[in-house]
């Protein structure tokens, strides 16, 4: 059996994961997930839906995307995770779940 090495050079596996090009590509494979996530959320008035976006985050070294609300519809968490008087109705979680189906 022949011996097999493997070098990790960290500093450039640390310049990948932290580079715009990555954090450009993440950004554009959130946006249907972004999407989807927006079209199951359930809408009143269609503000908390309509906030929906995705933003890149520099985690450490690594790009990650974060989808969510923003601060005034905070309110969206509720409906998808429930409360004890309001029954969830998930809407990230199927999106994103949706879109690892669609790979």
């Amino acid at each position: 059996m022949a011996d097999v090495r493997v070098d990790v050079h960290e500093r450039a596996v640390r310049e990948v994961a932290s580079s715009e090009d990555l954090r450009d590509l993440l950004m554009e494979t959130g946006e249907p997930i972004e999407q989807r996530a927006a079209g199951l959320a359930p809408k009143r008035t269609g503000a908390g839906a309509a906030s929906i976006r995705r933003e890149p985050v520099l985690d450490g070294f690594a790009w990650t995307v974060r989808i969510s609300w923003d601060r005034e519809h905070y309110y969206m968490y509720f409906h998808d995770r429930g409360t004890e008087r309001l029954p969830a109705r998930p809407f990230l979680e199927p999106a994103l779940e949706a879109a690892i189906g669609g790979i």
